[in-house]
């Protein structure tokens, strides 16, 4: 295993080794189906094996990695119907939210259009890992502003998995470029206050994600089964 952080502090302990191992697999260029060994982790992280096992089982009900007993531990290979699955999912829950969404608050609507990058950035500076993150923050703001509490439970406790996925696709300009516009698109149709144009912006937004998502899985062989 190479290139996982250690850990350097004791502070809140159990989080932070599960999000040194989350960040690890997700990684796109960690394979679908490396195995974790819980020994390795325990040594290159710098802990014992128990918080490692609470990480793993943690990272296991979130579909990141399977647990198979006498086999061992390997991070999740999807099926590519899966992967739809879970793209319909997301966008199901997002639409959901802003369908049932209401007296929205002018400030958080320009805060998270605020927060939408500039492209110019991404294409001066070559410099594409941070906009993932970005992508992440600008769905998850967009939940809390709509106060739809409970799906914003479910997104969260689904995001690990999404976030993978994520970082499969937004790894070029030209994908980055149309998520950003993407993002925008959403914002104006909030600030008019048009909630069907919102939600068939959102639909689109994930469709273009799918279609990116299988254009990667024709292009890379054994990314999904």
């Amino acid at each position: 295993m190479s290139d996982i952080e250690k850990l350097n502090t004791v502070r809140n302990l159990q989080g932070k080794v599960y999000e040194i191992i989350r960040n690890y697999v997700v990684r796109p260029e960690v394979p679908a189906g490396t195995r974790l060994y819980e020994e390795k982790l325990s040594k290159e992280i710098g802990v014992s094996r128990t918080p490692i096992r609470v990480a793993l089982n943690r990272l296991d009900r979130e579909g990141l990695i399977r647990i198979t007993p006498n086999r061992g531990t390997f991070k999740t290979h999807l099926f590519w119907e899966e992967v739809v699955e879970i793209m319909k999912i997301r966008q199901s829950i997002e639409c959901l939210a802003l369908d049932i969404g209401k007296d929205l608050e002018k400030d958080l609507i320009d805060n998270i259009g605020e927060s939408i990058p500039d492209i110019k950035f991404f294409e001066t500076s070559g410099e594409y890992s941070g906009y993932p993150d970005l992508d992440q923050q600008f769905h998850m703001d967009l939940l809390r502003m709509l106060k739809r509490q409970w799906l914003f439970r479910v997104i969260d406790h689904l995001d690990p998995i999404f976030h993978m996925l994520r970082l499969i696709t937004l790894q070029e300009i030209e994908r980055i470029r149309s998520s950003i516009e993407e993002h925008r698109k959403i914002v104006d149709a909030l600030r008019l206050n048009d909630l069907a144009a919102a939600i068939t912006s959102m639909q689109e937004h994930w469709n273009s994600a799918l279609k990116a998502l299988e254009q990667k899985h024709r292009s890379v062989p054994g990314l999904f089964l």
